[in-house]
């Protein structure tokens, strides 16, 4: 069984939900982290209002001292030398006011320890817990750290002239309060990866929809609807492209199974005809009713003959036709120089032009190319053969070649009496004659200019027919050159 991970979707979707679910983890923990320092500052800042409010009392409010200022930042610093000096002498005189807010151990509670250098105390309150460590002397004149032990909030200082202190709170109640916090925030934080891991599996389905009508569509295809095609939305998307170019490759192997098609039956077709002379012939020859006489088996031998060199007229081009589709866009290259093949097949052809009373002329200028030499010397006598046998009686047959830029091109026109405008699309049509009867008398298969244009389209080239001013008809030919001769 197909394990469902292998498709591109789950697969998107596990990527898609391990990058999400590490965002939202980051952003969690980041918006965690604030909130707690936030809480953090807001609890330090209370230690310190709740120290500086107990440090002052002790000196501002003790014995032959003025009382607390209303306005604690209008005091000058306390020194930690006079801050033990009233120590000593408040004995534990602190205003009701401010000793309040040392009392008690309900969530949130405040207390102090002062002691010496030894660790005898010089004043604490009622509520500091069991095991309090303060900070040992210092090296230097002075010290202070920040502490969290369990849920107490601490801050210890020391201090070279030996006094050592501690002012904390209890942080319980901001503890559980962050603790409904995280859990708020993780929730939150789950339930967006939740929402954001449905939404990404319905685009994820909608953006790769069209594949699986792709594939749907190619399958129907191979199973021989060759007329189906992919139903694009018109976007312009990627997939939207790739519809596209299916469809255009479709289109062509639609064409070219039913050229195929049609090619089979058309030959077929042209060779049933000498196939039956040939066994009827044979088949009455045979007969045992009476003897034949010498006259008639040379008759029919000639007659046998006759439909064999059909057969092989007709043969010989279908193997040039597969050999070309047999090379596709990837003819043998080499150097060649039309040319010199254009004229090697004018002198060819001379006595078939002048059993017809036609002028050969030429402007033959220097065309190198990349090409195969064979192909290319088809190419020329199917066309100008063409143009004799279609030609009128002393007509005129013109060939021209030159380089032009990054092509070579050539033309064969002659004074015939042209090609009619429902003709001319067929022209190149494989088993296509314009004159059916005197093709088919001249012993024509109509395969000539089929030929002619698979051969140029293997070399990359373009050929088309067009109207002379009058009569007759040019077959034009341009084929890229490829790379310069050496």
């Amino acid at each position: 069984m197909k394990s469902p991970f292998h498709s591109i979707r789950w697969r998107l979707q596990a990527w898609h939900g391990l990058t999400l679910l590490i965002a939202v983890t980051a952003l969690c923990v980041t918006t965690y982290r604030i909130a707690w320092n936030n809480q953090l500052h807001t609890i330090d800042l209370s230690i310190y209002t709740s120290e500086n409010k107990l440090a002052r009392a002790l000196v501002w409010n003790g014995p032959s001292s003025r009382g607390l200022s209303a306005h604690d930042n209008e005091n000058p610093p306390i020194s930690p030398a006079i801050l033990i000096e009233h120590l000593r002498i408040a004995a534990g005189q602190i205003p009701s006011e401010v000793a309040s807010i040392f009392e008690g151990t309900e969530p949130g509670y405040t207390y102090f320890s002062y002691r010496d250098a030894a660790g005898n105390v010089f004043l604490q309150s009622g509520n500091v817990p069991a095991g309090i460590s303060l900070l040992p002397m210092p090296k230097g004149r002075y010290v202070d750290e920040w502490h969290i032990i369990g849920h107490r909030r601490e801050l210890l200082r020391s201090s070279s002239p030996g006094l050592r202190s501690l002012i904390g709170r209890d942080i319980s109640p901001e503890l559980d309060s962050m603790h409904r916090f995280a859990w708020s925030l993780g929730g939150s934080g789950f339930a967006i990866w939740v929402v954001c891991l449905l939404g990404g599996w319905w685009i994820a389905g909608n953006a790769l929809k069209p594949i699986a009508t792709i594939s749907r569509t190619a399958a129907h295809i191979a199973d021989g609807n060759l007329e189906e095609r992919i139903s694009t939305s018109g976007t312009d998307s990627e997939l939207d492209q790739l519809g596209g170019v299916l469809n255009h490759t479709f289109d062509r192997l639609h064409k070219g199974i039913e050229q195929q098609k049609q090619f089979i039956a058309d030959a077929s077709h042209e060779l049933r005809t000498p196939i039956t002379i040939l066994l009827s012939e044979t088949q009455r020859i045979l007969k045992s009713d009476r003897k034949r006489t010498s006259d008639e088996y040379v008759q029919v031998i000639n007659i046998c003959r006759d439909a064999a060199v059909r057969m092989r007229r007709l043969v010989e081009p279908l193997l040039v036709l597969a050999r070309q589709d047999a090379l596709g866009a990837g003819p043998l290259r080499e150097q060649c120089e039309i040319s010199n093949i254009l004229r090697d097949t004018l002198e060819q052809l001379g006595p078939l032009a002048a059993a017809r009373n036609i002028r050969m002329n030429a402007d033959l200028r220097p065309a190198p190319c990349l090409g195969d030499p064979t192909a290319l010397g088809i190419l020329a006598t199917n066309l100008i053969a063409n143009a004799i046998q279609h030609n009128r009686e002393g007509g005129e047959v013109h060939v021209s070649c030159a380089r032009d830029n990054d092509a070579v091109t050539f033309s064969i026109e002659d004074d015939g009496p042209g090609i009619v405008p429902e003709d001319r699309p067929h022209v190149f049509e494989r088993f296509y004659r314009a004159d059916k009867s005197r093709s088919a008398a001249a012993g024509h298969a109509g395969l000539g200019l089929a030929i002619a244009k698979a051969v140029v389209e293997n070399h990359g080239g373009k050929i088309a027919v067009r109207d002379k001013s009058g009569d007759g008809a040019i077959f034009a030919v341009t084929i890229p050159v490829f790379s310069e001769p050496t």
